[in-house]
């Protein structure tokens, strides 16, 4: 039997390098040698709580979702890749049965598979075998390190398209972490008309006017919902987009959120419950919207990373290989050291 290595979290803030047996490839599946793979925020959350919500990581478990690699070997009835190719891996396996899964909303599938999330193993390991209709190809122009940019990317753009965003909108991202970054391209691409930004972290408030914020402000220094409205003529804007997962963000997105506006929250927050105003919101007829994962996406923003003239992969700042994963995850977890994007390459 082939071994290859794998990180193991040891239920919370502790990883160790162990050998994993390479997965056989079933005859729809794929073989991929990962190649790079990026690390989220609820990655974060495993490594510093070993739960997000009712979902505990056990004693001993892979994380990690956002993998791209090349392909080592294919299952004999798979037609669209073969051995050679560079791949980005969806993370999710849906059912393709359920009543979501055939209306079109696999990421909302109850019996999905989700790399990294308990009980199905994660992706900070060497090989993985997948099904063939979670595997995309990677384009030609991008690294594969670009390709781990392609999940976070594709939550951002359908939860973007969910809040039907148009050509012409105001947007405000309240937090400018991978997610909020990735907004910010989408949002940025779409042709809104001013994109607005809050961050307490100089490097991402930094990066946020980069990819392209007219106006940027620092939270931890400055009003920023008395600056938001004051920047609107104290209409607000007609899309606030929370990516920050914290009871004030939340707070804030209702505050600058207009009349008739559009509330969308990205953010996971670490407590169980949060709360607003349910009369502001009222007031306002102002729609919720939370967004879960993403479906049909990836393919649409490998495709703008390739035409945009926007260089989105100067998110990543940090490279480990497998064997620093410890190292990786507490720079993330606690935000330091300029870190905006980590990427592991096992």
């Amino acid at each position: 039997m082939r071994k290859g290595k794998a990180a193991f979290l040891l239920g919370k803030q502790k990883f160790v390098i162990d050998e994993i047996e390479v997965p056989d490839c079933k005859e729809n599946e794929v073989l991929v040698r990962i190649k790079a793979v990026g690390v989220c925020g609820s990655d974060a959350h495993y490594f510093q709580d070993g739960r997000i919500g009712d979902q505990i990581v056990p004693e001993k478990f892979i994380i990690g979702h956002e993998a791209s690699g090349e392909v080592v070997e294919t299952g004999r009835n798979v037609k669209s890749v073969r051995p050679g190719d560079r791949v980005v891996i969806e993370p999710g396996i849906s059912c393709g049965e359920c009543q979501f899964c055939i209306t079109g909303r696999p990421n909302l599938c109850p019996h999905v598979k989700f790399l990294g999330t308990p009980p199905v193993i994660g992706a900070f390991r060497q090989y993985i075998a997948m099904p063939e209709k979670n595997i995309i190809k990677l384009p030609d122009e991008l690294s594969f390190a670009e390709g781990t940019l392609a999940e976070p990317l594709a939550i951002a753009l359908y939860g973007v398209r969910l809040s039907n965003f148009q050509i012409g909108d105001s947007v405000v991202i309240l937090g400018t972490g991978p997610i909020g970054l990735s907004v910010l391209f989408c949002c940025k691409i779409g042709g809104a008309s001013k994109i607005i930004t809050t961050e307490i972290i100089k490097e991402r408030a930094e990066m946020a006017k980069k990819i392209g914020a007219d106006y940027v402000y620092l939270a931890d220094k400055q009003d920023v919902v008395e600056e938001i409205l004051k920047n609107t003529e104290n209409s607000g804007v007609d899309i606030a987009y929370e990516c920050a997962g914290q009871q004030e963000t939340i707070n804030q997105m209702i505050s600058v959120s207009s009349i008739g506006g559009t509330s969308v929250i990205f953010g996971i927050p670490a407590e169980d419950t949060v709360s607003f105003d349910p009369h502001i919101v009222r007031r306002k007829q102002l729609p919720i919207i939370t967004v879960r994962r993403s479906a049909f996406m990836t393919e649409a923003v490998l495709q703008l990373m390739c035409n945009s003239n926007i260089k989105f992969s100067s998110i990543i700042t940090h490279l480990f290989p497998l064997e620093k994963i410890q190292e990786a995850l507490e720079i993330v977890s606690t935000r330091s050291n300029g870190v905006i994007k980590a990427i592991i390459e096992p």
